[in-house]
């Protein structure tokens, strides 16, 4: 079967979407299928066997930020979206099914319908626009990422979604030693490095984090794993508390490169309030065998489960982030004993074997 994961951002950003749509199209080559990823131009490409890649031009969104489309976000990302699809859309038509992992491409669905080409739609997040539950009609099945995100696209379109855990390379993301070196040059001498990995995101809770780390004494540190728009802005405030020397932004770090960072972390937080369906770089800290700590968002609940899998806060609460993190950080058999119990449980249900072979059992339900 040729199979195309269509989703602009795959070639062109780094992210948890991003990284599933490589690692589950990757399995499918394994399982004998003919895959194509169809991207924005952009330098993002992962080494791959047997897949192919194929990337067109598209109109960046941040070019579409004037008149009626200034304010209006959520349709300049679905016109970003669009100015891709004239490019793509003869390589569509020769696919067996396309395999969509954003809502705003759900305006393929009824155009390949009309050629007899299902669209299997995959979700993510909460990124809906008007117009959109008319177009997930069109679709052939629905997927999600997780328990809390099937129930968000059950009330917002009516329709069931088949749960597909997202997935971990476990030959990749697995237990290092600390590397003393990269420790010392990420944050000197701190006692308890606590790394935040992640798109910086107004709703990622980043800010949440550096406040937490102000009520903490100096042998704490936080180190920030990624990039994003609100970069500038954490630097900012860091420096307002007057803590700018306990934060280290480290930047976009390069995916073969994540496992040696988190192995230096003796906590690592997931901080999001809102639209986090999963916890991806979370997992991966588990299966590299570090503790994590999650705010009390329910996307984070297939992943981290206070007192077994790791340790949870309130959310938008830094007063009690902070006091989870003194109290792991002073306990480090406890810390352990929920690094051991998180890595276990990755290892069960996150495999990217296994998220294929969900992704095939939905595949052959609509029996092409």
């Amino acid at each position: 079967m040729h199979i195309i994961h269509y989703n602009l951002t795959t070639t062109s950003k780094v992210g948890g979407v991003e990284s599933f749509v490589w690692e589950l199209a990757q399995q499918q080559v394994r399982l004998g299928h003919r895959v194509t990823i169809v991207g924005g131009q952009g330098p993002i490409q992962r080494p791959n066997q047997g897949l192919r890649v194929l990337k067109f031009p598209f109109i960046d969104r941040s070019r579409l930020a004037w008149g009626p489309l200034r304010r209006a976000y959520a349709w300049r990302k679905l016109a970003e979206r669009l100015s891709l699809l004239p490019r793509a859309w003869p390589i569509l038509k020769t696919a067996d099914l396309v395999h969509i992992h954003k809502p705003y491409d759900l305006v393929v669905a009824p155009l390949l319908k009309r050629h007899g080409i299902p669209t299997v739609y995959h979700g993510h997040g909460e990124d809906f626009f008007r117009g959109d539950d008319q177009l997930i009609q069109s679709a052939a099945a629905l997927l999600s990422c997780s328990s809390y995100n099937a129930q968000t696209l059950q009330q917002h379109y009516g329709r069931t979604a088949s749960v597909v855990y997202n997935g971990v390379d476990l030959e990749h993301f697995r237990p290092l030693a600390a590397e003393p070196t990269l420790r010392q040059a990420i944050a000197g001498d701190a006692q308890c490095l606590l790394m935040h990995p992640g798109r910086m995101m107004p709703w990622k809770g980043q800010r949440d984090a550096i406040t937490a780390l102000s009520l903490l004494d100096h042998t704490y540190h936080l180190a920030f794993l990624g990039d994003g728009e609100t970069h500038q802005a954490l630097a900012n405030y860091a420096q307002q508390l007057g803590i700018a020397e306990r934060v280290h932004f480290l930047g976009t770090i390069a995916h073969s490169e994540l496992p040696r960072y988190l192995a230096c972390a003796d906590l690592v937080l997931g901080t999001s309030y809102t639209s986090e369906t999963f916890g991806m770089a979370l997992a991966e800290a588990q299966a590299c065998g570090r503790p994590v700590i999650a705010s009390s968002w329910r996307g984070y609940d297939d992943v981290v489960q206070a007192g077994s899998t790791g340790e949870r806060f309130i959310a938008q609460d830094p007063a009690d982030l902070a006091r989870v993190i003194s109290q792991l950080c002073h306990d480090s058999a406890y810390r352990e004993q929920l690094a051991c119990a998180g890595r276990q449980r990755v290892q069960q249900l996150f495999p990217w074997s296994a998220v294929a072979e969900r992704v095939e059992v939905v595949y052959e339900g609509l029996r092409l």
